[in-house]
């Protein structure tokens, strides 16, 4: 590693995840540390490492605490890889059918204008309505920490559900600011900071100022748009030249083609990714759960407050 890096070695016979454990638990100490220097850039150096003060249950405990805890973690993490290969799964079946056109039926298909017969050449503009999102004040306190989840890119992940935010805002806030509550399988796309990320809503949500909300036309649905602007933005952005990419406004969408297939051939396609995006919609929820629950339970067992 780095000289911005401490790496932390366990002594003989003690359980790493324990030490990974404590480490969290503590990460409030750490950090207040890393501040304490009176510096703009918190450092964390071996010396100042070295004072910490953890409170540290019995070690007869240490390795019960850290198999509960990374039990969860281990399920976290088989959850992820399947989100993943569910997410993989359905990107290359569309990658199959509308970009190397070997959809069922294909063989007897003629192509006409470099698309198949009864496919529509257009943009992506033309496909879909393209909303946008706003921000309350962020000096008036009762237009946050609300209940409805706020989307800005930091939110973005790299699978299709997007559902933790890390700020929410209040129905005055929502009242307050140029942003609709978008219903769940909204397609979201990142307009500035890490641009091009694309997800669907998971829940109702609002949303900022550096993102759009994108809504299908028929016979176009969501999850359909969801596949097919992940692959045209990837296409797009390779292609691109210069600072076309560096952000996206509402013309950027006029320039990504955007090719409309057959309504049979969409419904034939959604009946094979449908049930793959259900099974993502409820792993996620169970990751979120599980996530929920570890953390819940790591103070209550390095407290003593559950037996082990």
């Amino acid at each position: 590693t780095n000289q911005q890096i401490n790496s932390i070695i366990p002594q003989e016979g003690i359980d790493p995840r324990f030490i990974y454990y404590l480490l969290v638990h503590n990460t409030d100490a750490i950090r207040g540390v890393g501040l304490g220097g009176g510096s703009a850039t918190p450092i964390l150096n071996k010396t100042s490492f070295s004072k910490i003060k953890l409170h540290v249950p019995p070690p007869s405990q240490w390795n019960s605490i850290a198999a509960i805890l990374s039990a969860y973690d281990d399920l976290i993490e088989n959850n992820r890889r399947r989100i993943q290969l569910l997410e993989q799964a359905a990107r290359l079946l569309y990658k199959e059918w509308f970009v190397h056109l070997r959809f069922p039926g294909h063989e007897h298909t003629p192509i006409i204008d470099g698309v198949p017969e009864g496919w529509e050449k257009k943009t992506a503009f033309e496909v879909m309505d393209v909303l946008s999102g706003g921000t309350p004040k962020t000096t008036n306190p009762s237009y946050w920490d609300g209940h409805i989840p706020f989307f800005t890119p930091k939110d973005a992940t790299d699978f299709a559900y997007a559902h933790d935010t890390e700020k929410s805002i209040t129905e005055a806030g929502l009242k307050n600011c140029n942003s609709n509550l978008y219903p769940k399988d909204t397609v979201f796309i990142t307009a500035r900071g890490t641009v091009g990320k694309i997800n669907l809503a998971q829940c109702p949500m609002a949303m900022n100022q550096s993102c759009y909300a994108l809504v299908a036309h028929p016979p176009l649905n969501q999850h359909f748009l969801y596949f097919a602007l992940v692959d045209g933005v990837e296409q797009f952005r390779s292609r691109a030249v210069g600072a076309v990419f560096d952000a996206i406004v509402r013309d950027t969408f006029k320039l990504i083609p955007f090719v409309v297939p057959d309504e049979k051939l969409i419904t034939a396609f959604m009946e094979h990714v449908s049930p793959m995006l259900a099974q993502i919609d409820n792993l996620s929820g169970q990751v979120r759960s599980l996530r929920k629950a570890r953390d819940l339970l790591l103070p209550k067992l390095m407290n003593g407050e559950v037996a082990v």
